[in-house]
């Protein structure tokens, strides 16, 4: 029997988009298909665990979300929140939202053990993944390389491996680190920050079969026509004709906020000010924000006196052609190989055996060859803040 989705009526919703149900389809077949023949495999000596923390439930409506990280969380823990009824708006970039996302919205953990595979089973369950490169380097980006409190909070976790000695506040992380890092942490059975776990574990498919399968490659389309299926016509309304534009603004302004607030703050180490946007700078070149020949054109001596309303001016007027989504994705692209081209080729191999159960269930390839085959030298410039 059909699952009932949202709606006071009680009635399932109408597919709006046959093309988006048919890719759902047959991500769902192939989810199912590879866990009927690798689940033991994938698991690693693992058992099942409790992934009910990791899932928000909307009672009212009837769904589950499993929300992992780096994987559209931020956008769909405002989603999730307007259609629950939280807030009395139709748009997951009001700054009502801002700083509310993600509080205060109930866990499937929060109901009783015997409730919780019933609700589950009963709700319209769905989950966003990415692919698995581009998901630990975003991670990487946002949360070691760019100002954020992972500095003080994981970095030094990391330390402990890579550099083998102790330190309160890590703000030079490099990528290759955070790669050995996971791959101690896999060797060892030890537990690491959700932003840095594979879909498999956070999200076990193979375990809860998810009625929809959303990925951050096809995030417009595969967001529409959940939207539409609870029913949200008033929320899709408010940014279907600029989605890009408003998630770009809302991104900017969220990530200068941060600068701001961290600025002479524990987490940042005490990182020099001037070094600190200018991280923020390279890290929007990085995720395809801002153009590649945008120079940050604030003085080291101006950067003392600098305000947040400032540096979003500068920040705006340099977008330049990273407003073509295609130039976006080949920036981003080009980031990407560049961060993979410090992981030397042993910790690749590894990286990529640890990413299969991801790339098996979810249709990503895990030996791509513009990471393998035609691996060359890259020279250092997104992650080089002399560059700025």
């Amino acid at each position: 029997m059909k699952k009932c989705i949202v709606c006071d009526t009680g009635k399932y919703q109408a597919v709006v988009t046959p093309k988006v149900s048919d890719v759902n389809k047959e991500r769902k077949e192939r989810i199912q298909r590879v866990c009927s023949t690798h689940e033991n495999e994938f698991r690693r000596n693992k058992s099942m665990v409790d992934l009910s923390p990791h899932m928000y439930i909307d009672l009212k409506h009837n769904l589950t979300y499993c929300f992992l990280l780096k994987s559209g969380y931020t956008f769909w823990s405002m989603l999730f929140q307007i259609v629950r009824g939280d807030f009395n708006i139709t748009s997951p970039f009001d700054p009502v939202l801002y700083s509310r996302r993600g509080k205060g919205i109930q866990s499937l953990n929060s109901l009783q053990d015997k409730q919780r595979k019933l609700f589950f089973n009963n709700s319209f369950s769905f989950m966003f993944t990415r692919d698995p490169y581009s998901r630990l380097l975003s991670g990487y980006t946002d949360k070691l390389f760019m100002p954020n409190y992972h500095w003080r909070d994981v970095a030094p976790s990391i330390a402990k491996v890579t550099r083998r000695h102790s330190e309160r506040c890590i703000p030079d992380m490099r990528f290759s680190e955070l790669i050995k890092f996971i791959i101690h942490s896999e060797e060892k059975g030890l537990k690491r920050d959700g932003h840095y776990q594979f879909a498999f574990d956070f999200c076990d498919p193979c375990q809860y079969q998810y009625d929809f399968i959303g990925k951050i490659e096809t995030v417009k389309q595969d967001t529409q026509f959940l939207l539409e299926k609870m029913n949200q016509t008033k929320v899709l309304r408010s940014f279907e004709h600029s989605f890009k534009e408003q998630y770009t603004n809302f991104t900017i302004k969220e990530r200068i906020d941060m600068l701001f607030m961290s600025n002479n703050s524990a987490f940042t180490c005490n990182d020099d000010f001037f070094n600190l946007q200018r991280k923020m700078w390279k890290g929007f070149q990085m995720n395809g924000i801002i153009s590649k020949n945008s120079k940050y054109p604030i003085t080291e001596e101006k950067s003392k006196s600098i305000t947040p309303e400032m540096f979003r001016d500068v920040v705006f007027k340099s977008i330049g052609d990273a407003a073509s989504s295609e130039v976006s994705r080949r920036n981003k692209a080009e980031a990407l190989l560049e961060a993979y081209s410090t992981v030397d080729m042993e910790d690749l191999d590894k990286l990529s055996r640890l990413l299969q159960p991801d790339c098996e269930i979810f249709g990503y390839d895990c030996r791509p060859s513009y990471l393998f085959q035609n691996r060359k030298p890259v020279k250092p410039w997104y992650f080089d803040i002399l560059t700025a």
